[in-house]
């Protein structure tokens, strides 16, 4: 049975990410809502408004014409990396290999995105991933879904493997676009068109790699964090400082900038400055509480060592992260942990 397109299932962060790539301002962002009945403030960091199947895919549309342009299908999902996807993003890149990261993407996207299943199986030949699309979608829909399927399938696996992925092979049902001789600048593997099914063939060799990116103990940690940090703010808050509290602990906090805040919220640096002046607040200081937040959280709540919670929170320097935690609490990491605080 076919999903509903009109059960409100998807996070509005695919959208937000579709306004990014058409590089909206905030006058712009009901064009790209027209038709839905949703209001601007669905794009803002941190709201948790979710779509339903019709109003993502008229945003898709929506999307299509602004960006007159007709690889916005490859465009976007170039967007979707493993982190754009919540908390299924940190369990699969905390996998042990990429077959389980790619079983868990199978298993818990529908939860996310229900316009679309995935299977995955193994023939010891092809570790194969196929894409069903489960709603009534037209046909330049169903093209922007499918090279999302491919882009974010490939993003997986790169980051699981830790090199680029160009020994694949990628079926896709649409017939050739005329923008057919630009896939090699998004994706890595050969593309076949207008095939029987939608599939993503790595071959089976890859599927039991061990995990490159980092400690499995590490993303979990992040990923149980996470979801309690973000439990604690009500969902109603929509002040500009929620909205980059809310946007930092999507990301690791030490890696963003202020302009990519800014741009995150379709506003200007300057802008963004402003809105937190007006509330009494600066980026640095909303940066700083939450860093400090999370490095004593660790600290009492995990077996972290200082090194990993450094590179966790985005420091490339230990002696770094050292210095900071004396500013914020007074005293060395080790002696915060030894509950000398």
């Amino acid at each position: 049975m076919k999903e509903s397109n009109d059960r409100p299932f998807i996070p509005s962060s695919y959208s937000r990410i579709m306004a990014r790539e058409l590089g909206l301002q905030e006058r712009d962002l009901p064009q790209l809502l027209r038709g839905t009945g949703l209001a601007p403030d669905i794009l803002m960091p941190g709201d948790e408004t979710r779509l339903s199947g019709r109003q993502q895919l008229r945003i898709i549309d929506n999307g299509q014409r602004m960006m007159d342009a007709p690889e916005f299908g490859l465009r976007v999902g170039r967007q979707l990396h493993p982190s754009t996807h919540g908390p299924l993003g940190y369990l699969a890149l905390s996998s042990p290999d990429l077959q389980t990261a790619l079983e868990a993407l199978a298993d818990f996207l529908p939860a996310r995105l229900p316009l679309v299943n995935i299977a995955v199986d193994n023939d010891d030949i092809w570790l194969r991933c196929t894409l069903e699309i489960k709603v009534a979608a037209n046909a330049n829909e169903r093209r922007v879904l499918q090279e999302c399927f491919a882009l974010v399938i490939q993003s997986f696996a790169e980051s699981m493997l830790g090199r680029v992925l160009c020994d694949a092979r990628i079926e896709l049902t649409h017939e050739k676009p005329v923008y057919e001789r630009i896939y090699a600048q998004y994706l890595h593997s050969p593309v076949s068109f207008a095939c029987a099914s939608n599939a993503f063939r790595i071959p089976a060799v890859l599927a039991r790699v061990p995990n490159a990116t980092g400690d499995p103990e590490s993303y979990a940690m992040a990923q149980d964090l996470c979801r309690k940090l973000l439990q604690q703010a009500p969902a109603s808050l929509l002040q500009a400082s929620d909205q980059v509290r809310r946007l930092l602990l999507s990301q690791t906090p030490g890696s963003v900038t202020e302009s990519d805040v800014a741009r995150a919220m379709f506003i200007s640096k300057r802008t963004l400055a402003r809105r937190l002046e007006g509330e009494g607040n600066s980026y640095r200081n909303i940066r700083e509480k939450l860093l400090a937040e999370l490095a004593g959280r660790h600290l009492r709540d995990s077996g972290l060592s200082v090194e990993a919670l450094a590179a966790l929170l985005g420091y490339n320097d230990t002696a770094a992260f050292r210095k900071a935690f004396r500013r914020w609490y007074g005293q060395t990491p080790s002696d915060y942990r030894q509950g000398t605080h």
